[in-house]
């Protein structure tokens, strides 16, 4: 017991540890300087980058237009996440007796699929559209494969990132893998819209009807046109603007407090105590029952919606809203409130054993059982990594525009759909019979 000791202080120093702040962070994205932010996270940088970290400095280099640096980061964010599906046993046995935050964090499924929304738009900056639709590839095949592994898999991200696909492959004209995107994306929104409360967008059906009457697929054709509508090609010589317009920040995790009793008359050795300490949540005993309080530390998620959340675009007469394709705080909450259960059983039977070691210890000596009592207390953090950065919810305008350059002056709607607040894009090009992609954030 007395050699345990250091080694549980000691981790109280390691998960407490933090190489930057995420308020500092925010500040200087929401004052626009992105420069700013980039540099206080390379500066602030851990000596062995973990995924947590390589997120967020991945999404700020991309805001601050260090597009290939955005890839770098984001591409060993998903090196080690695929890793890390052999577990770590040593961190593994670490966080049955301290605290989850040793585990290894892979990041959630649809934190790894946003990871390649960022990518993909970096390469399209780049200039390389090859490299975007190597993304789209690897996100098909990182769906592909959750659905192999879960036969309950809950398709969160999957449909904007096969939206996405769609969209990328129409704009590199290889249209047979555009029309099979666009197939994937609407099965995919449809599966998940329940949880999610993004409905198919508008435009995945235009492409279908658009696309089947490309590829000549006659029947198909018939059945979309009846599904969605009859729409006309675009004129020919006119360009086409996909906006992505990323509102607010996804909810970060915070940490809630839980007190579980034990009774005395409790077997606290028998294999089914722990479900038994579940239902127990809320529950009041009196104190001559009482021999003991188990207080634990549980991440926590809450809903936080911005002031803006919608869009519409004017370009002269032309005029355009954005359509939710990504709802990132749905999705995180319904992760998380699946993952809770399997947290919390985690969690109580770390906690019920640092008890075993405190009522041992004090049965030897009050001092010591005192000392492992409070080990176990401050060690007792709940894990509330995440990807803090990414933004609330995601939503598309997709127009068709002349060729030239225009400007974009864009609307940003609140809750009840009135106007919040005003901007503008100068400068935005559109090629004939191309498709101009754009990003576009606020925070607020």
């Amino acid at each position: 017991m007395i050699k345990t000791l250091p080694f549980l202080f000691i981790t109280c120093l390691i998960i407490g540890c933090s190489g930057y702040k995420m308020q500092d962070l925010q500040i200087a994205l929401e004052a626009g300087e992105t420069e700013k932010a980039y540099t206080n996270l390379q500066k602030n940088a851990p000596k062995k980058p973990d995924i947590p970290f390589l997120f967020e400095l991945g999404l700020v280099a991309h805001y601050a237009n260090h597009f290939q640096e955005s890839n770098a980061a984001l591409d060993q964010a998903g090196d080690i996440a695929e890793d890390r599906y052999t577990k770590s046993l040593t961190k593994e046995a670490g966080s049955l007796v301290t605290s989850d935050k040793l585990r290894s964090y892979s990041g959630t499924r649809y934190e790894r699929l946003l990871s390649h929304y960022y990518r993909a738009l970096n390469y399209v900056y780049l200039n390389q559209l090859d490299g975007a639709l190597v993304e789209c590839r690897r996100a098909t095949a990182l769906i592909n494969y959750f659905k192999g592994e879960d036969e309950d898999y809950d398709f969160f991200g999957a449909g904007f990132l096969a939206h996405l696909s769609g969209v990328l492959f129409e704009a590199a004209g290889e249209w047979n893998d555009a029309y099979i995107s666009y197939k994937q994306a609407a099965e995919y929104y449809r599966n998940a819209a329940e949880k999610t409360g993004v409905k198919i967008p508008a435009d995945i059906g235009r492409s279908l009807v658009g696309l089947a009457r490309k590829l000549g697929f006659v029947d198909e054709l018939a059945r979309y046109q009846e599904q969605y509508g009859k729409f006309s090609p675009r004129p020919e010589n006119t360009g086409e603007l996909i906006l992505f317009y990323e509102s607010g920040y996804v909810p970060p995790k915070g940490e809630d407090a839980l007190t579980f009793p034990i009774l005395k008359t409790d077997d606290v050795d028998d294999e089914k105590f722990v479900p038994t300490l579940m239902g127990r949540q809320g529950r009041v005993y009196k104190d001559i029952e009482l021999e003991y309080i188990l207080r634990v530390a549980i991440p926590t998620i809450d809903s936080h919606r911005p002031v803006l959340s919608g869009i519409k675009v004017a370009v002269g007469a032309a005029k355009a809203s954005g359509v939710l394709v990504e709802d990132v705080e749905n999705i995180a909450i319904e992760t998380f409130n699946t993952q809770r259960p399997i947290i919390l059983f985690r969690t109580l039977g770390r906690t019920l054993l640092k008890y075993l070691a405190y009522r041992k210890a004090n049965k030897e000596n009050e001092a010591l059982g005192l000392l492992v009592n409070l080990a176990g207390a401050v060690t007792e953090q709940a894990d509330t990594r995440s990807w803090q950065t990414l933004p609330n919810q995601i939503f598309m305008v997709r127009m068709p525009l002349p060729a030239g350059t225009h400007t974009l002056n864009l609307s940003f709607l609140g809750e009840n759909g009135q106007v919040r607040g005003r901007d503008s894009a100068p400068d935005i090009k559109i090629n004939p019979n191309r498709i101009t992609f754009w990003n576009h954030r606020t925070y607020f």
